[in-house]
């Protein structure tokens, strides 16, 4: 199965995020955690019984400001792990400064994301890395508006209405 790892310490970032995974069409299922310490916790646990345990998660989706251990922290933690090599972490922040940028993927980070994450950003995520997704058929096809269309044109969910 092709786990999502979400490590958000909010739960208004985390809802959106879930939210917005489902209307850009992706399926996996979610496990969140609340804080580094929890995700360093759980990562080991699965590295350690890769072999009869949980499957790796394909895709870990990590803030960067996390109380305790921060999102950098877990990622050069994570940066020689084998057993978790091949999972694709995607870092978001409020942090949109080069310097945040460049030292999260200096640490292994495959993309970065500002806050708040749209559906639109997830879809191109999808489109960019399509092996570590699982998609929800009634919704794959679904529209999302680009961000430069009027608002008038949009329904609440981001899709484009006639």
């Amino acid at each position: 199965m092709k786990e999502i790892l979400l490590v958000e310490d909010l739960d208004s970032d985390a809802e959106l995020i879930q939210t917005a995974l489902k209307v850009a069409g992706a399926a996996n299922p979610v496990r969140r955690l609340h804080n580094g310490e929890q995700a360093i916790a759980y990562l080991s646990q699965v590295e350690e019984t890769a072999a009869i345990g949980p499957p790796v998660p394909s895709i870990l989706f990590l803030d960067l400001k996390l109380p305790g251990i921060s999102g950098f922290e877990i990622l050069e933690r994570l940066r020689d792990r084998q057993a978790l090599a091949r999972m694709l972490r995607i870092v978001f922040s409020q942090f949109g400064d080069s310097n945040s940028i460049r030292r999260a993927y200096s640490l292994g980070a495959h993309s970065f994301l500002s806050k708040p994450v749209r559906a639109a950003d997830l879809r191109g995520l999808i489109e960019m890395f399509p092996g570590y997704w699982m998609f929800d058929v009634s919704l794959k096809k679904t529209p999302i508006a680009p961000p430069d269309l009027p608002s008038d044109s949009k329904g609440n969910d981001g899709r484009i209405t006639s």
